[in-house]
């Protein structure tokens, strides 16, 4: 059995070959799709721009940043993501002024958080996993799903979020296996500030990561100082938290009298705009048009959870180019056949402590995302939307990861007593990689033709 060495943490050439090919692609996609094709990108391309321009971050209330129709700006909410596009845009206008290399430019946020996620992993794989196969499974199911590439192609916020939950699972696992060194505890926070900047439904996340390190601390009963490497650990997170990330919250709040997260700002700004007359779009609000929540799930036969699926494995352009029904029907096999085929593997393998505590915190932490997409699309604007939910795609790689890792097929060779072992997560893969060349080719294309 192919074995992997947890403390070492260099990359085979297969493992190269797979992170070269995440970047080239979502590369490839920055340069080649229009912005016409890119749900809110014009939105978000407009804080790049006036950062770039007035060398500034906006506030929020200057008309040049105002999303057309809706009354409000991005830039009431974490814009991380605009605000690397901008200083990559800033850096190719010393060389170019060609709208094609500007606008992949403001792009590259997204495409190198595609491409630290696959990064980060292929290192959690080599933490979690016995086999070398399994660890590039891992990375390939959750960077290779055709949505999440779609992402790593244009400016968002959801191609972030995913690096940031990916990359704070990593440092979590290495922490926990080394007992919490500073490197880990310094990872993690800025992980987590990654996080904050990024995208809020991904908060769930953040917490259930912190409970997931307090626990992992106090559980540890080889220690007798638990309370003391606590309390020094989390000072030293929150304290690097604060300096990377909480300026920005400071800042709103200093802004906007007080309202640190936007949302206050947002209703004021559509308030005011429409007091002076302007028209602006309402968004479909399912509570405010009498619907109970059962009544909202069976809204147009179950459409919000059917889109949401649909476009959580790839749905691309404005939600208008679908995958066929087969591809779909593949997806979701591989993916449920992976659930069930873990909880068989469960009967067998009993997960240990570190295990059983990262697949809970995964759970709850999805559970948490897909409850705030839901209620967002309930309570304030109907946008069944699978990015918001994108990273449900980490526990689903790892619990079909987990089950190919843990499984031996014995073949018989040609020879009389001569048996090889048929690689699992290899052949899944294979699988995987066609399914996304299907995609890629059959409808992603679609957008750039």
């Amino acid at each position: 059995m192919e074995q992997l060495n947890p403390k070492k943490s260099y990359f085979s050439r297969l493992e190269m070959v797979v992170l070269l090919l995440c970047f080239s692609i979502c590369l490839t996609g920055a340069f080649l799709l229009p912005v016409d094709q890119c749900p809110d990108e014009k939105s978000r391309l407009m804080l790049s721009e006036w950062i770039v321009k007035t060398g500034t971050l906006p506030t929020g209330n200057e008309p040049e940043v105002m999303i057309p129709g809706w009354g409000y700006s991005y830039a009431l909410y974490p814009y991380l993501s605009a605000i690397v596009g901008a200083a990559f845009k800033k850096a190719a206008t010393c060389f170019t002024d060609s709208p094609r290399i500007l606008l992949a430019a403001s792009r590259m946020c997204s495409v190198l958080a595609v491409t630290f996620c696959c990064f980060f992993c292929l290192h959690l794989g080599h933490r979690l996993f016995e086999r070398k196969s399994s660890a590039v499974l891992l990375a390939v199911l959750v960077c290779f799903l055709p949505q999440v590439m779609f992402l790593g192609m244009y400016q968002n916020n959801d191609a972030l979020s995913l690096c940031a939950v990916s990359m704070m699972l990593y440092y979590l696992v290495e922490g926990y296996d080394c007992k919490w060194p500073v490197t880990s505890c310094i990872g993690l926070a800025v992980s987590f500030s990654i996080g904050l900047l990024s995208y809020y439904s991904i908060y769930g996340w953040l917490l259930m990561g912190a409970l997931f390190s307090v626990l992992a601390v106090l559980l540890e009963a080889k220690r007798s100082d638990n309370w003391q490497l606590l309390f020094k650990r989390a000072i030293l997170i929150l304290g690097i938290c604060l300096l990377l990330a909480g300026w920005f919250f400071i800042r709103n709040a200093m802004l906007h009298d007080g309202d640190f997260l936007g949302f206050v700002s947002e209703h004021s700004s559509r308030k005011t705009m429409q007091e002076q007359g302007h028209v602006l779009y309402d968004g479909l609000s399912c509570r405010n048009d009498g619907m109970s929540v059962i009544q909202f799930l069976r809204f147009k036969n179950y459409e919000w959870v059917c889109m949401t699926a649909d476009s959580f494995v790839g749905v691309f352009g404005y939600m208008i180019y679908y995958l066929s029904s087969e591809q779909y029907c593949f997806y979701s096999v591989i993916l449920g056949g992976g659930v069930l085929y873990f909880l068989a593997v469960l009967l067998r393998c009993k997960l240990c402590r570190r295990d059983s505590l990262l697949l809970l915190m995964m759970m709850v932490s999805s559970g948490i995302s897909i409850t705030l997409s839901f209620c967002s699309s309930y309570v304030r604007d109907y946008q069944p939307q699978g990015r918001y939910v994108i990273t449900l795609i980490l526990p689903l790689a790892y619990m079909l990861s987990y089950g190919m890792d843990k499984t031996t097929v014995t073949v018989q060779g040609s020879k009389p007593g001569k048996t090889s072992e048929f690689n699992t997560a290899a052949a899944v893969t294979v699988l995987w990689l066609s399914l996304f060349v299907w995609a890629a080719l059959g409808t992603m294309s679609k957008m750039i033709a």
